[in-house]
């Protein structure tokens, strides 16, 4: 079969988290300036059974695509929901980024780049950007980086391999690296001195140590409770059996973040102010593991807030650090800021290879 002419693209950025998946879809005009277009759709990977591939007569298509990962369809994108069994337990594995199921959220945002971007069935990628949390950067990142270099081959709706897309450079670095980069370009900040950048995400707290962009490893790390913890802490004195019921989940979640009087599951309503206690033993935990690391902070300029559970964090700081209180700022837009930065580094590292 004669393939069609490849549709090639400069940079883009993926950051696949435990909760979801962000993705950079370009710079789109906005007036005089641009934007960077971002999508993003759950970190979900159910395998896909063949009977249920076909759209049922009188049934509405949702918005999925499918991919095959050794021999394995997995069903990715906003609507993947519609094909879970109801429970998907979210397991924080240090192994994580090594998966199959990683992989094929890997390929779903590369799909939706492509379908972006008016591509057929040839797409490429010059520069991709990747994100890993700190525990698993340094083991990780170069195999990362060799495994998205090269050819992938995408299937859309119950085809296998109709779409080759192929990777130019891939580059990964740290998750919280990405909301630094973001945070100095968009603000124009002056980087001076010691920041701190604090990114609670799903699965893991990352926290990073820069003078200026310079990082310090040593104070720079990752624990393995952040959001999904916090969630789980509610469902564990409520019905443990919530904690793989992902849209319970996700309800606790949202509640937190929001910080909600109450949410509901069912008929029933839980007042959030009954579980704070819980809540806050998972967030001192984590922020206690974070000071152990990064030692005093009486030297730091500024502390960034970003990731999707920076509003709790913030939070959570604020109230038992008061003196620290002056410095932390969140993210305008806490969720997609690492993956935004992770395009503007792209954009950088791309013009300086073309001279």
């Amino acid at each position: 079969m004669e393939r069609s002419t490849t549709i090639a693209v400069g940079v883009r950025a993926i950051d696949v988290g435990y909760f979801n998946v962000k993705y950079t879809k370009g710079r789109k005009a906005a007036g005089d300036s641009s934007t960077i277009d971002i999508g993003i759709y759950p970190s979900l990977a159910p395998q896909a059974l063949a009977n249920e591939m076909s759209v049922a007569k009188g049934g509405l298509s949702v918005d999925i695509c499918t991919v095959d990962v050794r021999g394995v369809n997995y069903v990715v994108g906003p609507g993947a929901i519609y094909y879970t069994t109801g429970t998907e337990p979210r397991p924080v594995d240090l192994e994580y980024c090594q998966t199959d199921k990683y992989y094929a959220l890997m390929l779903g945002a590369m799909h939706y780049m492509a379908e972006d971007a008016g591509a057929g069935q040839d797409f490429s990628i010059d520069t991709l950007v990747l994100g890993l949390p700190l525990n698993t950067f340094h083991r990780h990142a170069a195999r990362l980086e060799e495994k998205m270099r090269g050819e992938h081959f995408v299937g859309t709706g119950s085809s296998k391999g109709v779409r080759r897309i192929t990777v130019g450079t891939s580059v990964v670095r740290v998750q919280p690296f990405g909301g630094l980069v973001n945070f100095g370009m968009t603000r124009r900040a002056q980087l001076d001195g010691w920041t701190l950048v604090i990114d609670p995400g799903g699965g893991t707290l990352d926290w990073f140590m820069s003078h200026g962009q310079v990082p310090n490893w040593r104070r720079s790390g990752a624990y393995h409770k952040a959001m999904l913890q916090c969630a789980y802490a509610v469902a564990d004195r409520i019905s443990p059996s919530w904690k793989t019921q992902i849209d319970i989940v996700q309800t606790i979640d949202d509640a937190l973040r929001t910080n909600a009087a109450s949410f509901t599951v069912g008929a029933r309503q839980f007042e959030l102010s009954a579980y704070r206690p819980a809540v806050d033993a998972v967030l001192q935990e984590s922020v206690q593991a974070m000071l152990d690391c990064t030692g005093p902070l009486d030297a730091v300029k500024r502390v960034l807030l970003t990731g999707g559970g920076a509003t709790v964090f913030h939070e959570y700081l604020t109230r038992t650090m008061p003196a620290l209180s002056p410095l932390v700022e969140i993210d305008s837009d806490p969720i997609f800021s690492n993956v935004r930065g992770f395009q503007i580094l792209g954009e950088v590292l791309h013009q300086s290879s073309l001279g």
